[in-house]
């Protein structure tokens, strides 16, 4: 499943409780480069498209404006 990952070059987790903290062991596991890839995590149950994108702007676009300056 990490390798899945492995071409992201930022990822931000989404998910329910446990089930996005079981990835981000498994990730501290499995595969230490992808750890630092994760720029976030948020818990939401079923989000809909609307909200990942908002999440997905929270800590994307923020980044982008950090590393501009």
């Amino acid at each position: 499943m990490v390798e899945a990952l492995s071409g992201a070059s930022e990822i931000l987790i989404v998910g329910p409780g446990h089930a996005k903290l079981e990835l981000i062991k498994h990730i501290h596991s499995h595969d230490h480069g992808i750890v630092d890839k994760v720029v976030g995590v948020e818990s939401v149950d079923h989000p809909s498209d609307a909200q990942l994108v908002a999440y997905a702007r929270k800590y994307f676009v923020a980044k982008d404006r950090m590393l501009s300056q």
